[in-house]
């Protein structure tokens, strides 16, 4: 499963390679960390959205001029595109490592899902949402390049899941009535599910409920 970070780590350098190599031929700016302005762009657009993040909002957010903006990321889409890779791999590379880590199959989903209440419930930016999810919602069916980069993302998403169940169906504590498959997507749509009702501010004991019914289909 490794190869699965592999793939989506190479697809982020593909992008930011060929996005660089658009970028016009100036001295090299300074002042500013570009690792330090991805992550603050990031945010940015996490909590905003695209549309409602502006070009002024990330000079400012970042402290750096247009002109350094421009040589550095071409445009503000394209930031978004290497802030939403970010953010992917980020988050294929935590689940990867928490799944290596589980003693179980079962153990990794459930640990998954009690983890993402959890956050939820002790973050004050919890209703900010998903930046996966909150990207799907904006860009549905509006622009090809960003719609490759969530398919990406949802599909090794899919894949880790799987893994976990077969794992857990060879460990005998998952059932075998369905197929990995099945019940990965069956998990996928629970936890945009969850995602879901923590952005409309739903109580923990909600989300609780709604992890328990999901892992009882494991069974």
């Amino acid at each position: 499963m490794l190869f699965l970070i592999i793939v989506s780590m190479e697809t982020s350098k593909k992008l930011i390679n060929k996005q660089q190599n658009n970028m016009p031929k100036k001295g090299r700016p300074l002042g500013y960390d570009p690792e330090e302005m991805l992550e603050t762009s990031m945010l940015l657009f996490w909590k905003n959205g695209f549309d409602a993040t502006s070009l002024d909002d990330i000079l400012n957010a970042a402290k750096i001029s247009k002109s350094s903006f421009y040589h550095m990321f071409g445009s503000k889409q394209q930031l978004f595109e290497r802030c939403l890779c970010r953010y992917c791999d980020s988050q294929l590379a935590q689940i990867e490592k928490k799944l290596q880590q589980s003693t179980t199959g079962r153990d990794f989903i459930e640990s998954y899902l009690h983890d993402l209440v959890a956050a939820a419930s002790h973050n004050e930016d919890r209703y900010k949402g998903c930046f996966v999810v909150n990207t799907i919602y904006e860009f549905v069916d509006r622009d090809v390049s960003i719609s490759k980069l969530i398919s990406n993302m949802i599909e090794q998403f899919n894949q880790l899941l799987q893994v976990a169940i077969k794992k857990g169906q060879t460990e005998g504590v998952i059932t075998t009535d369905k197929t990995p498959s099945a019940l990965a997507c069956f998990l996928m749509s629970s936890i945009a599910g969850i995602r879901t009702m923590i952005y409309a501010k739903a109580e923990t004991d909600q989300l609780e409920d709604i992890v328990d019914v999901t892992l009882a289909a494991l069974d």
